[in-house]
């Protein structure tokens, strides 16, 4: 056709082509346009976990934080500066600068997927690791990783388990100029699809820190940011459990669900108190457990640390600050100005009224 709205690719013609299907879901449409069409601006669909699990188990095996031991581990924002332990690097993996050392990486993963599960391998069409976030069709079908440039420095990989473990996705972290950290998703965004055909995105999965062979079950939950921050926080206090949400306004439903029937307490960074959309994030988090501990008929303590210095609780931690868990009646009484206004607008919402929690603890 030569009408160029509502098509899905250009004819060779300089024609327009046209799918109709009637009431078809984009998935359908997708499909049809990945596979009919071949067209490689259509994201690859997500694979199983296992799958993914497999593969960045493979990464960190291949490519550990070791590699790069001065950027990532000894050196003045590596894993040791932040109270980890020798033993406790090997929870995390290294990404290479140059783009070859990483398509070397993504061509041994996707071998190894290939040669380990020839089933799942035999009906892909193109690479084994195609759905894994990270991962991408470079010419000739070759599987590459990363973006196709190379960085100024490598990257530290941090893994995001679920509650048994598996890996669902990588963050990366960057140690960038001015003693800032940058992270971002080891994922494909659908504006990067010209230039990451057939990529896939991550989403933003929550992380479950634990140390199986330590922790207490009777300890309630703590919900922090970033899984790095929980994973250092459980290595100084092993008999806890964290949850990691990668921002503050992201994952509220998977926290609760991850939480549901257990108490829990919320340890975002120490601006909680004093950052008006801080404060109204954790405020929004306070009602929908409460909400949902109401429909659900498992009603259990939400509480917050408060500590003065450190900005996160793993900083904290390591520095020995005092904290205390207060509930969230008494943690709304610390606000003031537009942090206290904004709390009470989210609590009026939801129609939540704040009860006094548990007796203050210190830890």
């Amino acid at each position: 056709m030569w009408e160029s709205r509502g098509a899905i690719k250009r004819a060779k013609d300089e024609g327009y082509i046209h799918v109709l299907i009637h009431d078809a879901p984009q998935t359908l449409k997708a499909n049809f346009r990945r596979t009919i069409l071949n067209d490689t601006t259509v994201p690859s669909e997500l694979v199983p976990l296992e799958i993914r699990d497999a593969a960045y188990t493979k990464l960190l095996e291949l490519s550990p934080a070791w590699k790069f031991e001065r950027e990532l581990i000894t050196g003045e924002r590596g894993l040791l500066s932040r109270g980890f332990k020798a033993e406790d690097v090997s929870r995390f993996g290294a990404f290479p600068a140059r783009a070859v050392e990483r398509d070397a990486l993504a061509q041994v993963i996707n071998e190894a997927l290939t040669d380990d599960l020839p089933a799942y391998a035999a009906q892909r069409r193109g690479a084994a690791v195609l759905g894994i976030p990270g991962f991408w069709e470079g010419r000739a079908g070759s599987p590459r990783l990363g973006r196709a440039t190379d960085y100024k420095r490598p990257a530290l990989v941090i893994p995001y388990r679920d509650r048994q473990g598996n890996i669902q996705a990588c963050q990366l972290r960057f140690s960038g100029a001015r003693g800032k950290s940058i992270y971002t998703w080891l994922s494909t965004s659908e504006d990067r699809l010209d230039k990451e055909p057939r990529g896939t995105s991550s989403g933003c999965p929550i992380h479950f820190a634990v140390r199986e062979d330590s922790f207490m079950p009777d300890l309630p939950f703590i919900i922090t940011e970033g899984a790095l921050k929980a994973e250092a926080f459980v290595a100084h206090r092993p008999a806890c459990r964290a949850i990691a949400t990668a921002g503050v306004s992201i994952a509220h439903d998977a926290l609760i669900e991850a939480t549901r029937g257990e108490d829990a307490v919320i340890a975002f960074d120490s601006d909680h108190r004093t950052n008006a959309q801080v404060c109204r994030q954790l405020a929004k988090l306070i009602a929908e457990r409460e909400r949902d501990a109401r429909l659900s008929g498992q009603q259990k303590n939400t509480n917050v640390v408060l500590w003065e210095g450190a900005k996160g609780i793993d900083d904290a931690v390591l520095a020995n600050v005092h904290l205390r868990v207060v509930g969230v009646k008494e943690w709304s009484e610390t606000l003031q100005g537009k942090p206290a206004e904004e709390v009470a607008g989210v609590w009026r919402q939801y129609n939540f009224v704040p009860a006094f929690g548990e007796s203050e603890r210190s830890g």
